[in-house]
């Protein structure tokens, strides 16, 4: 009998795209433009912080802008909270990501220590850091990511199942029935969506 990833070999995929959490350190390969303009150059003493909900793509936006244009990467984990005290780093652009959990003492040195250097700094957060970091000197650029649309969501599907399609073989593709069952179930929040795609997937190989 075939293997569980042979049978998404037979299928035409390396693996199941969904099903995993992409690495929060890496560009996404599901990376679809919602819209956000590229944020300001390095040196321009600048926050720019994108704030929304869990699961609707703020850590895949911080990513991308990474990849374009590179400068250290600082997460703050859920657990151990000891990690949140890390020392964060300085240069003349920063990306960081879940920087609400950062304790308030740590942040707001950081921010200071960033608007000295003429950083440019480039976050995902779950709460607005504008006062903080108005305050320490920085100016600040707020994007709020809200839903996916159903276009937007279908299209980041498409293309994390192409990530891993192999060659020479036709690329699965989700029904219109299971799309609007995706669409339903995760109400346009691309973490719900792959949740929801990676059991689709494997209920169709399996």
């Amino acid at each position: 009998m075939p293997s569980f990833v042979d049978r998404y070999r037979m299928a035409g995929l390396e693996r199941n795209p969904f099903a995993a959490p992409q690495t929060t350190d890496q560009p996404s390969a599901s990376f679809v433009s919602r819209g956000l303009p590229d944020p300001p150059p390095p040196g321009a003493m600048a926050l720019v912080q994108v704030i929304g909900r869990s699961g609707y793509g703020k850590t895949t936006h911080v990513q991308h802008w990474r990849a374009q244009t590179p400068g250290p990467y600082h997460y703050i984990p859920r657990c151990p909270s000891v990690e949140r005290w890390n020392e964060p780093p300085i240069a003349d652009i920063v990306y960081g990501d879940e920087i609400d959990r950062m304790p308030a003492t740590v942040r707001r040195r950081w921010f200071h220590q960033l608007a000295e250097a003429e950083s440019t700094v480039v976050i995902g957060t779950h709460l607005d850091l504008t006062r903080v970091a108005a305050r320490a000197g920085l100016k600040v650029v707020t994007h709020r990511l809200v839903a996916a649309d159903r276009i937007v969501l279908e299209e980041m599907i498409d293309l994390r199942l192409d990530s891993v399609a192999l060659p020479d073989l036709p690329t699965p593709r989700f029904t219109t029935d299971e799309l609007d069952l995706v669409w339903t179930e995760s109400a346009g929040v691309p973490a719900e969506a792959d949740v929801i795609c990676h059991r689709l997937l494997a209920e169709r190989v399996w």
